[in-house]
């Protein structure tokens, strides 16, 4: 693979110097190159879609709270994407070391970060725009769901009684970008500054979508912290989370039927 990198660095104009692989990075192969930039490679199929979704996030997006977008192409059969290396630590390996005060002004920015994404325009990125018929994407899940369940023998009525509101119970919509994964190993803290990575999940849905993993997180932050940082983790230091991220962003709250929807995503 290191072979591969460097012939990719070289279409660039690039010289690597050294390539070092992230314990990091589920769905793509990911490496540092030089401590200056990361790449990321795919070879198959439904792992090069992720990645292509991405690469158009990259290209649309000038923020200075992500990496920078440097190349992307195709070479020996592996689709890539190269970006600066973001420098700084994943929050949940430093969040049980900050103070309150500290806490509170990271879950400042990253509201004030989602706000910036979910206003932005989504014609020029690769997304999934099914997601705008929501109610009838996510009435048809629940009844897949309900008769997967069914199968098993299990009594599913008062299901069946809960899917009849659906329509009504997700009829009030503000769409936007969604980033889809707002969880702590994705944000990157260094100096104060909050900065955040990985734009393969992204969806053209509306906003309050963001809270089923924020959610999630803020309950059960050891579901998403790695191996290496759960032992790091001191649940406590999560209970104010989900409370400031909704005061500093009260319009993704302002949602008919908020908590409902939050219990069904």
């Amino acid at each position: 693979m290191e072979e591969i990198i460097k012939s990719i660095f070289g279409i660039h104009g690039i010289y690597c110097n050294t390539v070092v692989k992230s314990s990091s990075g589920f769905t793509n192969n990911v490496y540092f190159v030089n401590n200056k930039f990361v790449i990321k490679l795919a070879n198959e199929s439904a792992k090069k879609e992720k990645l292509n979704k991405e690469i158009s996030v990259y290209k649309k997006l000038d923020f200075d709270f992500i990496p920078k977008y440097i190349a992307s192409g195709e070479c020996e059969d592996f689709s890539y994407l190269i970006i600066s290396k973001v420098n700084g630590k994943g929050l949940f390996s430093i969040w049980h070391l900050l103070t309150d005060w500290e806490r509170e002004d990271v879950i400042r920015q990253i509201a004030n970060i989602l706000k910036e994404l979910n206003k932005l325009d989504c014609s020029n990125i690769a997304l999934d725009h099914d997601d705008k018929n929501w109610q009838t994407l996510w009435i048809k899940k629940f009844n897949e769901d309900v008769a997967n369940i069914s199968g098993f023998g299990i009594d599913v009525s008062k299901l069946k009684n809960y899917g009849q509101n659906l329509g009504e119970l997700l009829k009030d919509n503000r769409y936007g970008l969604v980033y889809n994964d707002a969880h702590f190993d994705n944000f990157i803290y260094c100096n104060g500054k909050v900065c955040l990575i990985d734009f393969d999940r992204v969806r053209y849905c509306p906003i309050d979508y963001e809270l089923m993993i924020f959610k999630t997180m803020c309950d059960y932050p050891l579901k998403f912290a790695s191996e290496e940082d759960e032992k790091l983790i001191v649940p406590e230091t999560f209970e104010n989370v989900y409370y400031w991220f909704k005061n500093y962003y009260p319009e993704m709250f302002a949602v008919q039927n908020i908590n409902e929807r939050v219990k069904l995503y």
